[in-house]
Parts: structure tokens; C-alpha cells; sequence
């Protein structure tokens, strides 16, 4: 029953939900934050410049068929969200300037790993995205300020950053981790570290035009920042070379039927040179660079009312070197429709589907690598019963787990929840 405690929270926040009336309460319906506006203290802190951040989110999945070990108990991974913004131009007059602090703490179990995948062919995604690096420990996940010159259309952003945070963005609607948060840190992982993992790092961004942006960066390559004992490591002992995105980003406002969009291209370059951090996935040869590029896109499609209710799209396409990287290509699409009624405004419904192929270089010889591909396959819907509580009842479809045909392809029934503080 331990395990199932994160998941069965919301049934306990719905039920003290019906017994709140009050606006701005803690449990009201109608508020912005479970815990309330502290009787006017948020509020009056947010103008003065301080917000606060806190949130648990929790991914249940049970396996019904398919895989390794079907039938098994469900699992659950979970991950707590705690930070805090400082607008230092309204706090002490320092204009454009602000500090922000984020730390994250995972814990959890992951039905991919104990019940789903072939030990000797690991799925590439993960079907809990809230289980990976961090689990088990808290780690700092941000420390950073940001500097806006807004006349010249500069922002300049550094300290202990993840790299998804601002480059090959995409949101997570999706259980599965194959369809949330930057592609380059699920299929090229070893180098490209998303949040919850921090690394010391600096970028710059133009904002060119109102509608066009073009942003550089340059981040520590330290293997040790994701490992889990190293999760408040602050120096930088262990670095080898660095890392640098570089992405033009392209946000019309009027679109596809008039309708607002965000398009991003992009390209990765590490100096790694150790051969235990970066080698040919062939013969073990050492190498000193590794290489990837990407295309985000979202694109709102229809419109049926207020805000973003309608028909939504998006696709992410990523390339890899195929001398250091297991995969060397991605491809992902999908849809999302918002708003299913006037009485739902908020809820939507997605649909996702992501293929990975593993690259030749690396499945040759392996006859575990019997197939060439692994797709993700998922269906959710989001039920927003407050501003601060969502559950996301899901279907996840795997087919060629891991790239093998060792395992069956996998059925599975999930649900998400989150909470927000």
C-alpha cells in the first residue's frame, strides 16, 4: 500500500474539495493553489516580487498485457516541486533582473523497468515520466538569474540550469516520457541532461523581431551531475568538455488559420573527449565530439472559443551522430483537443505517437536488436477538476519494446496526477 500513497492523493483532495466554499480557501475549487492565497499573503508577496512554487506529480502504470511480466502490481514514480522566483527589480530596484531557485525531489518505482522491458534490450522510453534520474534522492534542479535588456532585445540567463529548459522545449501532456519535455534528453540522455538535472551553464537569446528569436548556449558536461548521490554536487571536478545548443525559434501569432504557432530548429555540439563519456558505439574507439539537431513544433489548429480551446498539433524530429549515439533518428506527432464543452474548458484529450530507431552501427552484431524500431504509442485524457488538480487517465500502446522482439508489444493502463501547492 506504501507505494500507492502519492496516487491516491487527489481521492483525498476531491473529497475535502466538496466541503470548501469560501474563495480563495485552501481546497476551493475556484482557486488558484490548493493551499490557498494564505489569507492575502501570496498575493501581496507576488507584487512585492517573491512567487513561490510547489507542486507533486505521480504517474501510475500497470502492465495488461504484453511485455515481460504482465498482471504484475501497478507502480507508481512521483516527483515533489519546490522553488522560488525574486524579481529583483521590484525587490531592490535592479531592473530586468531575476533570480530563481528550483529543487526536486523523486521517488517511486517504474513498471518499464520491472515488468516490461528485456534487461538486455532497455526501452528507450520510459512509460512514467516522472521515474529517472533524481529518483530516490533530491537533487537542486535550478539556480539561476536572468538578465533582460529589453530595449536591445537581449536575455541573458546562467548558474545550474537543465538544458530542455530553454532549448528543444515541448511541453508534457503525456505520461510517457517519449512524448514530455525536450526529445535530445530522452535519445541522446548520456550527454543532454533535462531538468531534474542541473549543470552549470550560461545563455544568451535575441529576440530579433516580436515573433523571431535566436538563442546560443554553453553548459558543463559533468557525468556525475546525474547520478544520484551527486544531486547538490556543485563543483566541477569531473567536467569533461561542454556543450552547446544553438536554436532559432519562430512564434507567429497568426498561423494556420489565423491561429498562434511555435516552431523550433536547433543543433547540439559536445566536446567530451573521455573515452568512458564519449566513444564510437561500434568499436570502442575514443572521440572527441558528438552532434544532434531537431525540429519542434506546435501548432494550434481550430479555435471553438476563448484562449487556446480547440484542435491542437504538434511534432518533434531529431537527428543523431551515428558514430557516438544508440539512436541515431526520432520522430513524434500528435494532437490535442482543448476544451470538449463549455462546462470543461480546460480539459483536453491527447494523442501521441513517437517512433526511435536504433542506430545500425550499434544493433549490428547484437542479435538482441531484432527490430529496428520501438514506437510509442499514447491516448490521455486530462480532467482539470481545479486550477490545482489535474488527473490523466491514460492508454499506452509499445510496440518492438527496446528495439527487440524478445518481449511482446506491451498494453498500458496509467494515470497521472498533480497537484499544485
Amino acid at each position: 500500500m506504501k507505494k500507492f500513497s502519492l496516487a491516491l492523493l487527489p481521492a483525498f483532495l476531491m473529497a475535502a474539495m466538496t466541503q470548501t466554499q469560501a474563495a480563495q480557501q485552501p481546497f476551493d475549487t475556484k482557486g488558484q493553489y490548493m493551499l490557498g492565497d494564505w489569507d492575502g499573503k501570496r498575493s501581496e508577496l507576488a507584487q512585492q516580487g517573491v512567487k513561490f512554487e510547489a507542486n507533486i506529480a505521480a504517474d501510475a502504470a500497470y502492465l495488461a498485457d504484453g511485455g515481460r511480466n504482465a498482471g504484475h502490481s501497478a507502480t507508481v514514480a512521483s516527483q515533489l516541486w519546490l522553488g522560488t522566483q525574486f524579481d529583483m527589480e521590484k525587490l531592490a530596484g535592479w531592473n530586468g533582473m531575476t533570480v530563481r531557485a528550483v529543487m526536486t525531489a523523486r521517488q517511486g518505482q517504474s513498471t518499464t523497468l520491472d515488468d516490461l522491458q528485456d534487461p538486455s534490450a532497455p526501452q528507450w522510453a520510459n512509460v512514467q515520466a516522472n521515474f529517472g534520474r533524481g529518483n530516490q534522492k533530491s537533487r537542486l534542479s535550478e539556480l539561476s538569474i536572468e538578465k533582460n535588456f529589453k530595449e536591445q532585445g537581449i536575455s541573458i540567463k546562467a548558474g545550474r540550469l537543465g538544458l530542455g529548459m530553454d532549448f528543444n522545449v515541448m511541453a508534457c501532456d503525456f505520461q510517457s516520457n517519449a512524448f514530455c519535455a525536450a526529445q535530445m534528453g530522452k535519445w541522446q540522455g548520456n550527454i543532454w541532461m533535462n531538468t531534474p538535472v542541473s549543470q552549470w551553464g550560461g545563455r544568451v537569446k535575441y529576440q530579433a523581431a516580436p515573433e523571431v528569436a535566436a538563442q546560443v548556449g554553453v553548459y558543463e558536461y559533468n557525468p556525475e551531475n546525474a547520478l544520484e548521490r551527486h544531486g547538490w554536487n556543485l563543483d566541477t571536478k569531473n567536467a569533461d568538455g561542454v556543450t552547446i545548443p544553438v536554436e532559432l525559434i519562430w512564434t507567429p501569432k497568426s498561423f494556420v488559420n489565423g491561429l498562434p504557432g511555435s516552431y523550433r530548429v536547433g543543433g547540439m555540439y559536445n566536446t567530451a573527449d573521455e573515452v568512458k563519456n564519449q566513444k564510437d558505439i561500434q568499436t570502442g574507439e575514443q572521440q572527441d565530439r558528438t552532434f544532434a539537431g531537431w525540429l519542434a513544433v506546435e501548432q494550434q489548429l481550430t479555435s471553438t472559443g476563448a484562449g487556446k480551446q480547440g484542435l491542437h498539433s504538434f511534432a518533434n524530429f531529431t537527428w543523431h551522430d551515428r558514430i557516438t549515439n544508440k539512436v541515431d533518428n526520432s520522430q513524434q506527432i500528435g494532437l490535442k483537443y482543448v476544451g470538449l464543452s463549455a462546462a470543461l474548458p480546460n480539459d483536453y484529450i491527447g494523442l501521441g505517437l513517437n517512433r526511435v530507431h536504433v542506430n545500425d552501427r550499434f544493433s549490428e552484431g547484437k542479435a538482441q536488436y531484432d527490430a529496428h524500431a520501438e514506437y510509442n504509442i499514447e491516448l490521455n485524457y486530462s480532467y482539470n477538476l481545479a486550477k490545482w488538480l489535474m488527473l490523466r487517465p491514460n492508454l499506452q500502446y509499445v510496440v518492438n519494446p527496446g528495439s527487440t522482439n524478445k518481449v511482446d508489444d506491451a498494453f498500458l493502463i496509467g494515470l497521472s496526477s498533480k497537484v499544485t501547492f
